[in-house]
């Protein structure tokens, strides 16, 4: 009975720990998940910014006023 019972603990335990590492792999997956999404929100954040401070430059006075309407003209 007693080799029994340790039978029945052991398969328990290896039971209980399939089940917890399923939890916990879910677990770091989610928070990977979630680092990789901050860390392109952030990369395209600053793309953004810097196409934006490039489209700033380039658009305020740079050569002829009828010539960056014509080249903005088509961008629509």
């Amino acid at each position: 009975m007693v080799e029994f019972l340790i039978w029945v603990v052991a398969a328990l335990g290896v039971v209980g720990g399939v089940v917890l590492g399923r939890i916990w792999g879910r677990v770091e997956g989610k928070r990977a998940g979630k680092r990789e999404a901050e860390r392109d929100a952030l990369e395209d954040t600053i793309g953004r910014v810097e196409r934006g401070r490039d489209a700033v430059r380039d658009g305020r006075g740079a050569g002829d006023p009828a010539q960056r309407l014509r080249r903005n003209d088509g961008r629509w």
